[in-house]
């Protein structure tokens, strides 16, 4: 049987959770935009320019465009009980993290070092696992009691964006 919000629950609600809510939303407008600058055309790989084919500028932004849905519709259900929501938002931050310091250690070994990149990339990566970490504390953890499975569109999403961020990294990492 569903859990039926009520006004009592709203006030229950731990602040750490509409944290989580705000930066999921915060980082799904800021993806949406770099979804867009891929189709600039040119990406750095191995310290050069190259221009990319329409074809890898579409796969790349879609692959974008799929982080940025799922940090869409975990913040739009992470106020619900649904125990999936709190296992789905843990692995799209700890992932969030792993592709960002990995890519960004590719990147650098590769195209020289940048102080900017460094600390935007750090900056991420340090609210990420602030995120995570809240994501774990026990208030929230008691918040999801109602199991269930990932649904497989979520799942889908996050596989995708996991899949074209890895081939992009080895990718770099050859070019």
């Amino acid at each position: 049987m569903a859990h039926v919000p009520t006004d009592a629950d709203d006030e229950q609600r731990p602040t750490a959770l509409l944290l989580v809510y705000t930066w999921d939303l915060v980082r799904a407008i800021l993806v949406f935009f770099i979804a867009f600058a891929v189709f600039g055309g040119g990406t750095d790989v191995a310290g050069k320019t190259v221009e990319l084919s329409t074809a890898v500028q579409i796969v790349v932004a879609l692959s974008y465009a799929a982080f940025g849905a799922v940090l869409l519709l975990l913040g739009m259900v992470l106020t619900k009980h649904s125990a999936w929501i709190r296992r789905a938002q843990i692995t799209v931050l700890g992932m969030a993290v792993g592709i960002g310091l990995v890519s960004f250690a590719v990147f650098q070994i590769h195209g020289g070092f940048e102080v900017a990149a460094l600390l935007l990339t750090l900056l991420l990566a340090l609210i990420d696992l602030l995120a995570l970490f809240a994501m774990t504390s026990r208030r929230i953890v008691a918040w999801y009691r109602e199991p269930g499975p990932v649904p497989v569109y979520i799942g889908g999403l996050i596989a995708f964006w996991a899949a074209v961020s890895a081939a992009s990294i080895v990718v770099s990492g050859i070019g």
